[in-house]
């Protein structure tokens, strides 16, 4: 560095007095231009020699790989020596751009490792980097996982020139457990095996492949070789360029990301012929072989734009993998006993007439690709514990009247296909296909919640033995339920997935990370290092799905992470808002009053006047655009407090109590957050705290087991859990968002409507005596005398009275809350 600075310093001199030394040269030339030419050559040349290495390293790359004639060679060995001979040495200073992803594989790979080595100490760890190279991926594991934790490992390759590299390398680092192996990858075998096929099959832990799988002529042979060797709990880290087929596979769905693993038609055929001009192959097969072949635990799909982004952008994929002999037990308890589900990603089915419900299984003819041994497997399967059924949701929409089918799907794959979310460390997300629908949530509607668990407290009176499920939202009161009452399980429901990923990530933040960090990310809204916290210890306790998310959407803790999501397009409105009208040194003096009464002389004087103005009534509150899109009040739900009141009128009776007689600083963190963007540690909901945090956190997350996210609608994850599962459901404003069916009822003969539908399943699902507990933003909702037709017993257990002072709870925002009870 400091002799390119003294050579671009002289450049730059010479530059600096370039007339004086021009005529100076011209008195020997005689020529002017001459003078000039030759100066100015000579100031490129110093210019550019500062840069020698790296245009020395330009040159041997292009040539090397534009110019240099291969010559013919027969076999895939004598390619690669030809090809990496002449850049053996600059390959890793030439290829760090065009790779990526290689350091977000070791780093998830490393976190999962370090999970595996805490839960099982003692057992040996081997690691095989299939196409290792010049031995890149074992110096940057190093920085993530320690190489000398290792029993073993070994970098394979089939080129010589680059495990040269290698073994300098390692030579350099001291490690002597690292040893270079120049094999066949179809066929390797490790040196403390004595020969071919003796090797302990499942004695492999760790196998990595990084941009090496697209360069394997026989893929399927070594990717068949690597499961058999791969013990039942160990893991396969891929990662690749790829295109994508025409159409998804089932296994995507359940993997996730759909959207964007899905590749144009002119990205598909453009880099699967680039590429096989440098004999890779892209093709589709790979990547669906690797992921039928093997169970997936993370895959994240992105692009590599570092020629000129935007325009050129190369697919790639990471991929996380464990063998499909992994004992899954635990999973299908929590998903299919505890839950209700039974989403799986079975491989190609096949279908074949059903014989008779009496049949025997002689009576179903034996085929060559051995159906008899599967369907014998099956029985065997299921008279012994008799498990549901498992369904494939991607096949559900085209099969809905399956039941009436004269057909019966058997299973023909090796092992039966989970979905990714079976092979995580942590069972709190209920499996779910990516389907088109969820696409339409972009993003989250609350990172927080808007009900006051407090006052729920007082009434639910939740035991131990209580089955409860309410509505996702943010999390925070299904978290505050968990450590105040610690139930034997807690069903979240949401079906836009994005406020499921928020829970999931609070949930393994809280398993995973210390408090301050922990604090930094929830109460104060932001992180420096968030992305890293995500791939080094949050990912092995996050699904696939939910890692996928916030892998794109990084940047939400970079700063105000409250004001992200739907929920914080009116935060940022309101922030505005108190900027232009000159009320936020007000309102961050009202947040900060150490007195209940400083509180209410800053509302009276300062604030109500302008926040309740009869021009914000108008065109900001009782605007239905602004109500749904920035406040997330339907339009249904509006109808539902205009019968009662005006909307001027519902503001008023909402915030002046608050403002009044609730007390922001020490109290009321719900107006805190919206205020501020941030909690503080005086104004924070119970998971925040450190002794609420601490309670979760505690005998290694054992108050976070029972919870089951589940993202589908309510009546479907109701249907699933059956009848008297649940003892309390916390359902808040939902029905409000369904269209008043009692003043205007369905036509005679028809269906019944769908909220009533829903109370018919909440009432199945509900143990007798069971009860259901609801908000609405108006004192008598219309949907009251649907639960009493339905046989419930309903009781209002707080009024808001229009005109009133003192606030019913912490938010205010709800004209009642009401308990109906299963008779």
């Amino acid at each position: 560095m400091a002799s390119r600075m003294l050579l671009l310093g002289a450049a730059g001199g010479l530059g600096l007095y370039f007339r004086p030394l021009q005529a100076q040269l011209t008195t020997y030339t005689q020529h002017a231009g001459m003078s000039a030419w030759l100066l100015g050559a000579g100031i490129a040349v110093i210019a550019l020699s500062s840069f020698a290495r790296e245009l020395v390293t330009a040159w041997t790359f292009a040539w090397n790989c534009f110019f240099q004639p291969l010559g013919k060679n027969a076999s895939q060995e004598g390619r690669l020596n030809r090809f990496y001979q002449g850049q053996a040495a600059i390959y890793d200073k030439t290829r760090s751009k065009l790779l990526r992803g290689r350091t977000t594989m070791l780093k998830l790979s490393a976190a999962h490792l370090r999970e595996q080595r805490r839960k099982n100490p003692n057992k040996r760890l081997i690691w095989l980097d299939i196409g290792g190279g010049t031995g890149w991926n074992v110096e940057e594991m190093d920085k993530y996982f320690p190489i000398k934790e290792f029993d073993a490992v070994y970098v394979l390759d089939l080129c010589g020139p680059l495990l040269e590299v290698s073994r300098k390398r390692f030579a350099a680092r001291g490690w002597k457990n690292v040893q270079c192996l120049l094999q066949d990858a179809t066929h390797f075998v490790l040196p403390e095996w004595t020969e071919e096929g003796l090797g302990e099959e499942g004695g492999l832990d760790f196998v990595t492949m990084s941009y090496s799988l697209s360069m394997m002529p026989d893929h399927l042979t070594l990717l068949d070789r690597v499961e058999r060797f791969l013990h039942p709990s160990g893991l396969f880290s891929v990662c690749d360029f790829y295109v994508s087929a025409r159409e998804t596979t089932s296994v995507a769905g359940v993997i996730g990301d759909v959207t964007s693993r899905q590749c144009s038609w002119l990205t598909r055929w453009f880099w699967l012929h680039w590429f096989e001009l440098d004999h890779v192959d892209l093709h589709p097969s790979r990547r669906q072989y690797l992921e039928h072949r093997f169970a997936t635990i993370k895959s994240f799909n992105a692009r590599n734009g570092f020629v000129l982004p935007g325009l050129i952008r190369i697919p790639y994929y990471v991929s996380l993998h464990t063998s499909r002999r992994v004992d899954t037990s635990s999973a299908n308890q929590a998903y299919e006993i505890d839950a209700g589900n039974t989403i799986s990603a079975s491989p190609s089915p096949l279908l074949m007439p059903t014989l008779s419900r009496q049949a025997s299984t002689n009576e179903i003819p034996d085929l060559a690709l051995g159906v008899s041994a599967a369907l014998s497997r099956s029985r065997s399967r299921s008279s012994a514990s008799k498990p549901k059924q498992r369904v494939n949701r991607a096949y559900s929409r085209s099969s809905d009247n399956s039941d009436k089918s004269d057909s019966v799907r058997i299973d023909i794959a090796p092992e039966l296909q989970l979905s990714a979310f079976h092979y995580g460390y942590r069972h709190w997300r209920v499996p779910y296909i990516d389907d088109p629908v969820h696409h339409e949530f972009r993003t989250f509607t609350y990172a927080f919640a808007w009900e006051d668990p407090r006052v729920d407290m007082e009434h639910l009176k939740i035991n131990k033995d209580d089955s409860v499920l309410c509505i996702t939202s943010g999390g925070c009161n299904a978290l505050h339920y968990a450590i105040e009452a610690q139930p034997r399980r807690i069903h979240t429901v949401d079906f836009n997935p994005c406020q499921g990923h928020v829970l999931e990530l609070k949930l393994a933040c809280i398993y995973a990370l210390e408090y301050d960090d922990f604090w930094l990310l929830f109460g104060e809204g932001r992180h420096p290092n968030f992305r890293e916290l995500l791939d080094s210890k949050l990912s092995p306790f996050l699904t696939s799905h939910a890692y996928q998310y916030w892998r794109k959407n990084d940047h939400m803790f970079d700063s105000a992470f409250y004001m992200r999501g739907y929920s914080g397009h009116a935060l940022r409105l309101a922030y505005w808002a108190l900027r232009i009208t000159g009320m936020y040194g007000s309102v961050h003096k009202m947040c900060a009053a150490p007195t209940l009464e400083e509180q209410r002389r800053i509302w009276t004087s300062r604030i109500r006047p302008i926040i309740l103005s009869a021009f914000i009534r108008k065109v900001f509150l009782a605007n239905p655009i602004f109500q749904w899109n920035s406040l997330g009040v339907p339009i249904n739900q509006a109808r539902v407090f205009l019968k009662e009141t005006t909307t001027s009128q519902f503001a008023i009776d909402a915030l002046d109590p608050i403002g009044l007689n609730s007390h922001v600083a020490k109290d009321n963190y719900f107006y805190q957050l919206c205020l501020e963007a941030k909690y503080t540690k005086d104004s924070c909901p119970l998971y925040l705290t450190r002794e609420g945090f601490e309670k979760l956190k505690q005998n290694d997350g054992a108050a976070l087991d029972c919870f089951r996210l589940h993202t589908d609608s309510i009546m479907n994850v109701m249907n699933r859990l059956g009848k008297d599962s649940l003892t309390i459901a916390i359902i808040m404003d939902l029905q409000d968002w369904f269209p008043n069916t009692v003043d205007s009822p369905p036509a005679r003969g028809s269906k019944p409507c769908e909220l009533t539908q829903t109370i018919r399943t909440l009432r199945n699902a509900l143990k007798p005596n069971g009860r259901v507990f609801f908000r609405s933003a108006g004192q008598e909702p219309w949907y009251l005398e649907l639960y009493r037709r339905e046989g419930f017993k309903v009781e209002c257990i707080h009024k808001r009275p229009i005109g009133g002072k003192i606030p019913i709870d912490r938010v205010n925002m709800y004209a009642s809350f009401y308990c109906a009870t299963k008779k």
